[in-house]
């Protein structure tokens, strides 16, 4: 719906004409009609944006129910109002333009304006740095996180991502909450239906996870098999046995219905989910310093609206298992899980070891 919104404003003069009955009675309805229609368009360019108007796609792959679509709808309403519905938003859920790697890939080629990518794929799509927030264990809570995202650190990461030059801006966090693990009832029993897990068990589980390397390596870390499948796919895949099981934080685990085909939810935490507001840059760059401003205060009141739903949707989440057919399985030690994971810390330079403890010290 992209286009040149015009609009031209016709001043008509009056005359009052003579003072006399049978001059002035012909002169009032001209006079008349000539005020009306200059009221009229005063009227409509006063509600009207200046310039041209811009409608920007953006691709969700979840659904209503996640705290990320939430964040895309309220930055939807505050862009809408601040720009005065010069830019407005065209939202595609349920990944109808396609998967995680299909938006990314959108993002970089311009076929896609806006995406929430994970912080933990930027990495494989030339933007490293802000990666480093979706190493196992770095955080300790959502409220660590988004102190995080909140400060001076958390801007210059975002930051980091236009210093990468790869194709994105990065507008705002969307801070989505810990990602665990989640079986399926084959599984659990093939485990010998435990009441609680250990580092053990995971041994050899097939473990779907997103196609990212960092999350690939956190799973061989823990011993798993890690099976990068496509978002789309997940559910028949735990269905049908392709896969063990898989990861994600609870609220997508229940709104796009795992819980049916993977009753059995591990509280390991071991990452977040640092959701990241991706643009394409050159179309950042076609924006005026007004208009970036504008998409700034939207992505501030994404943001806002993403963390205050999570928040009270986890415990939602957790509270609704019974009813849900769910079931909670506590880790019991999860210190060996930390320390597996080491492996994958061991793997960075001394750049990045750096930010790592900066991002680990929860002072910001």
């Amino acid at each position: 719906m992209a286009g040149l919104m015009a609009m031209s404003l016709a001043a008509c003069g009056g005359s009052s004409g003579s003072s006399t009955a049978t001059t002035a009675a012909p002169a009032a309805p001209a006079e008349t009609k000539a005020q009306a229609e200059t009221t009229a368009a005063t009227t409509e360019a006063a509600a009207a944006p200046a310039g041209d108007a811009i409608v920007l796609k953006w691709s969700e792959v979840n659904g209503d129910e996640y705290g990320a679509t939430v964040g895309a709808k309220a930055f939807a309403k505050k862009i809408k109002e601040v720009s005065n519905g010069q830019i407005t938003i065209d939202l595609y859920e349920n990944g109808t333009l396609g998967d995680e790697k299909t938006s990314m890939q959108g993002i970089q080629m311009g076929t896609l304006d806006i995406f929430r990518g994970n912080a933990s794929s930027l990495p494989n799509y030339g933007a490293p740095t802000i990666g480093l927030t979706g190493l196992p264990y770095l955080f300790k809570d959502m409220d660590q996180f988004e102190a995080m995202a909140e400060s001076d650190l958390g801007k210059e990461l975002l930051e980091s991502v236009d210093k990468d030059d790869c194709g994105y801006v990065a507008l705002g966090w969307l801070t989505e909450g810990p990602r665990s693990m989640f079986i399926t009832e084959d599984t659990y029993k093939k485990l010998g239906s435990p009441e609680s897990v250990t580092l053990d068990m995971m041994k050899g589980l097939k473990i779907r996870v997103p196609e990212t390397d960092l999350m690939v390596n956190t799973m061989k870390a823990l011993g798993s098999s890690a099976t990068p499948i496509a978002y789309s796919e997940l559910y028949t895949s735990l269905q049908s046995g392709v896969v063990d099981g898989a990861e994600n934080g609870v609220t997508s685990y229940l709104s796009n219905s795992f819980n049916e085909v993977a009753p059995y939810f591990i509280t390991d935490a071991h990452t977040f989910g640092c959701g990241v507001i991706l643009m394409n840059k050159d179309k950042w760059n076609s924006l005026t310093d007004e208009q970036k401003g504008w998409m700034q205060e939207a992505s501030a009141a994404a943001s806002k609206a993403c963390y205050e739903y999570n928040q009270k949707q986890e415990q939602a989440a957790f509270d609704s298992f019974a009813e849900k057919g769910a079931t909670k399985l506590e880790v019991v030690d999860i210190d060996k899980w930390q320390e597996a994971v080491q492996s994958v810390y061991a793997t960075y330079d001394a750049d990045d070891q750096e930010m790592i403890k900066k991002l680990g010290s929860g002072s910001y």
